[in-house]
């Protein structure tokens, strides 16, 4: 599901999101997806859960320069991906990843198309060579599925505020 020019950054977060979807089918909570915003591990977060939640759900779309750093060390992705414009996930994070890919393209500048061409050719070579084509590379890798919830043990719905009221006077009278 390749994203388009214009996609809002709320939809590129869901997608890093899903990327960050444990086992058990759940997501990180907003308050440890901020905490995970800080440039140390223990160290102040660059934005709150708050902010964080508002950025998730859209209502917030104008991130500081700071902010959109501690997000991607949050979710793992390039912060280039959190920008407006291109949305490849997965070039971009190759390209943040290996220097030798940064070479590469460094290597390929001052030749123009006809280099971007020969590059991109011997990358597919390079994969046949592997048993893999070009058509076996996902621009956004698939999220785990969800998983149900299982219910915790121990646990009591919360109770209206007429419940509770019984229940406390019940308890007062000892019954």
């Amino acid at each position: 599901m390749p994203l388009g020019p214009d996609t809002p950054l709320s939809s590129k977060l869901a997608v890093l999101l899903g990327r960050k979807r444990q086992r058990d089918g759940r997501t990180p909570s907003t308050r440890a997806l901020a905490a995970a915003t800080a440039a140390t591990p223990g160290g102040k977060p660059v934005m709150t859960h708050q902010v964080v939640n508002d950025l998730l759900n859209g209502v917030k779309t104008d991130p500081k320069t700071t902010q959109l750093v501690g997000l991607a060390r949050a979710f793992g992705g390039p912060v280039a991906y959190l920008l407006p414009g291109y949305n490849g996930l997965t070039s971009l994070s190759v390209y943040e990843e290996h220097q030798d890919a940064r070479e590469a393209l460094r290597l390929i500048h001052d030749l123009g198309e006809a280099g971007a061409a020969e590059l991109l050719e011997a990358a597919r070579e390079i994969r046949l060579r592997h048993g893999r084509n070009d058509l076996t590379v996902p621009e956004v890798p698939e999220p785990l599925p969800p998983v149900a919830e299982p219910p915790r043990p121990g646990r009591r719905r919360r109770l209206s505020f007429t419940e509770a009221a019984e229940r406390a006077v019940s308890d007062l009278e000892g019954n």
